[in-house]
């Protein structure tokens, strides 16, 4: 009966989706076209498939290459509507807390806007940058982009059922057919969500993902580097050993293989819904099931920890993760000749 039920709300969802489509697709509303080239990095699925690290992955690989960057967010999980540019001294209750890590990375400014369109239109008035880059874009098609990165996360044998099952919301994780969302992909980019062990190599790519992806569209791997946990008070590395884990992200099972896979003994694992708006109250049950030994969380979690003062730091540590994209050179020549080639609408 269950099963019927979300059955039938998916094919609802569906063609809710395929409405809304057929209006960019046939040009009945058309997008607004920025005067600055256009970095979408999105997904096609519910849930954590890397997208913040890639937005940072992708900032700094452009500024390393001579552009200035700027990052818009629609500031999921935050009461600002802006368009505003977020400071590392914002709180993450007003600006969400994936922006306000992307801010406080220092790689790139970040702004959010509800209206994505408004956003552009300010970074482009004062000359904020020379490229966006916009953040979980894929499905906001209000502002057209030169380049659409679809991050897909194959980290365990669940998500990649998942992705090649391709049912849509609510039965299962898809935000949009799979298949026809997928064509407008400029590339795609497998993500693993986990650090490598040192020397080790990327797993394969399952065969059955790699033909659910469209033909002609170029795919490339991404994995997480990290050489340890640090404290969130001094910034001293944790020592490998016996920790606590806690997470308030999607498919947390990543960080958590990632920390084992760094050396750490993970004796619980506390995992919150995503964008989980902690409360002292589980601050201190967490402590309190630590027991004076060090807990670990992810950085999107200790961005809600610090800015809820040093009482909810103590103790805590964080797994403060990099993004790498292979082959790197490949994956950046692919992107700025896209920016090159793109032609005004």
């Amino acid at each position: 009966m269950v099963g019927a039920f979300l059955h039938l709300a998916a094919c609802l969802f569906r063609g809710v989706v395929q409405a809304r489509a057929a209006l960019y697709d046939f040009g009945v509303v058309r997008p607004y076209r920025s005067r600055l080239p256009v970095i979408s990095i999105g997904n096609v699925t519910a849930g954590g498939n890397g997208k913040t690290p890639l937005c940072l992955y992708v900032a700094s690989e452009c500024a390393l290459r001579g552009l200035r960057p700027a990052i818009l967010s629609r500031g999921y999980g935050g009461l600002e509507k802006g368009p505003y540019r977020v400071e590392a001294s914002d709180s993450p209750r007003r600006v969400g807390d994936e922006p306000l890590l992307m801010a406080q990375s220092g790689i790139a400014p970040v702004y959010i806007s509800r209206a994505r369109a408004r956003g552009a239109r300010l970074i482009e008035a004062h000359g904020l940058a020379d490229v966006i880059i916009l953040d979980d874009g894929f499905q906001h098609r209000g502002l057209a982009r030169d380049v659409d990165i679809v991050s897909v996360f194959a980290g365990n044998p669940e998500a990649v059922e998942d992705f090649i099952e391709g049912k849509l919301l609510p039965e299962g994780r898809f935000r949009e057919p799979r298949d026809r969302a997928l064509r407008r992909a400029s590339l795609i980019v497998v993500s693993e969500r986990s650090v490598l062990p040192e020397g080790g190599a990327l797993p394969p790519i399952d065969e059955r993902l790699l033909k659910a992806l469209p033909r002609g569209v170029a795919v490339y791997r991404a994995y997480f580097e990290a050489s340890s946990a640090v404290s969130l008070e001094s910034g001293q590395p944790i020592p490998r050993g016996p920790v606590h884990a806690f997470a308030a992200i999607a498919n947390p099972e990543g960080f958590y293989d990632s920390l084992a896979r760094l050396g750490y003994t993970l004796l619980s694992k506390t995992s919150f819904p995503d964008h989980h708006e902690f409360s002292r109250r589980d601050v201190e049950g967490l402590l309190a099931k630590a027991s004076g030994l060090p807990l670990v969380c992810t950085s999107k979690d200790a961005v809600k920890l610090r800015a809820m003062g040093a009482s909810c730091v103590s103790g805590c540590g964080v797994l403060d993760v990099r993004v790498k994209v292979v082959p790197t050179d490949a994956f950046m020549v692919h992107i700025q000749r896209r920016l090159v080639n793109a032609k005004p609408e």
